[in-house]
């Protein structure tokens, strides 16, 4: 079974229209600028989480900040695909950077989920939270969570503002003691897969 042209061309056209959305979730008018942790993180992480409980999905934000969505296959407990990209920005950045590997992924589980389908493989999906280190000028917070590789020396590092990244944590209710629990078992993702423009 197959997406068809019709369905094709209303898939791209509300992966657009959310992108669009997103990008109107910024720290200023008219710059698109989302930060690892600042309010306008977690608001395009409850944005999303939205948009994947509607695709099927159950929706979970893990312990660094990455907003995850799971489409169970035909089997519950099945090994995952694991497809995303990142949420957050460098400064004044493209309204596609990151966003469209997460809303394409979320399009193709919306689809599977209207055919009722369910594949030997379960889907996730991770919103990262942060690729580009904008905010701490480290980088790549939210994946190496997941792959648990995560440096103890991270929760130390300040912002700008002298906010280290520990209590930029708790300032959103996240615990960084618990960073460990994001890292995901390799025996339950098969592959990872990300669409980047």
């Amino acid at each position: 079974m197959m997406m068809n042209a019709a369905e094709a061309q209303l898939a791209a056209e509300r992966v657009m229209a959310r992108c669009d959305m997103l990008a109107a979730i910024s720290e200023s008018p008219d710059q698109l600028t989302r930060v690892y942790l600042s309010p306008e993180h977690l608001r395009a992480n409850a944005q999303v989480g939205e948009w994947m409980a509607q695709a099927g999905m159950r929706v979970w934000q893990d312990e660094v900040g990455n907003i995850c969505g799971r489409y169970e296959g035909a089997s519950d407990g099945a090994p995952a695909l694991l497809l995303g990209s990142h949420l957050d920005t460098v400064r004044n950045a493209g309204r596609y950077d990151g966003m469209l590997g997460v809303l394409t992924a979320i399009e193709t589980v919306q689809w599977l989920h209207q055919q009722r389908q369910r594949l030997p493989l379960a889907i996730e999906i991770v919103g990262f939270g942060d690729e580009e280190g904008t905010r701490f000028g480290i980088t790549l917070l939210g994946s190496r969570g997941v792959a648990g590789s995560w440096p103890e020396s991270w929760t130390t590092h300040p912002d700008g503002n002298g906010i280290t990244v520990a209590q930029a944590m708790a300032d959103v209710g996240l615990d960084a003691g618990a960073i460990p629990r994001a890292a995901r078992d390799l025996n339950d993702i098969v592959a990872y897969l990300e669409l980047h423009i």
